[in-house]
């Protein structure tokens, strides 16, 4: 895939995830409680990439598993709590600005993670015109969600 087919596919993601975080609020509103509809989400999740892993996974990379730092793991607490708290927020402050400030909180981090090269990511020093678009970024979000 060409680096122009990754950008788009990442758009595409973004859609995707201010469509996502609504319908699990709406999982919410059936059910009663963000809390399980976070486990029938997760449910469904696990059983899609149980099936997926069957029809087109790398079968000899399920026995990797020890060799993952047991603290990588902890992706799915944080996994599980983003997904609770989306379902939980959206009703409360509406899925325009939870998106706003996921993608803010998500810049500021990137950029951080990103410089420093963590968790597998390629470095990509901060610069100043990093830092001003961010900065811009930020404005917009200040006065989207206002």
């Amino acid at each position: 895939m060409q680096t122009g087919m990754y950008i788009i596919f990442a758009l595409l993601i973004g859609v995707i995830s201010s469509i996502y975080m609504p319908m699990n609020a709406a999982v919410a509103k059936h059910l009663g409680s963000s809390l399980t509809a976070s486990i029938s989400f997760y449910f469904v999740a696990f059983i899609t990439a149980v099936v997926l892993f069957a029809l087109f996974g790398e079968h000899e990379t399920i026995y990797k598993f020890k060799s993952v730092p047991p603290y990588l793991y902890l992706t799915g607490v944080v996994s599980a709590f983003i997904v609770f708290s989306i379902t939980f927020l959206i009703p409360i402050i509406g899925v325009r600005k939870l998106t706003t400030l996921t993608i803010a909180g998500s810049i500021l981090t990137a950029m951080i993670v990103s410089h420093f090269g963590m968790l597998a990511s390629p470095v990509d020093p901060i610069t100043f015109k990093k830092v001003a678009g961010a900065t811009l970024l930020f404005i917009g979000a200040v006065i989207s969600v206002t």
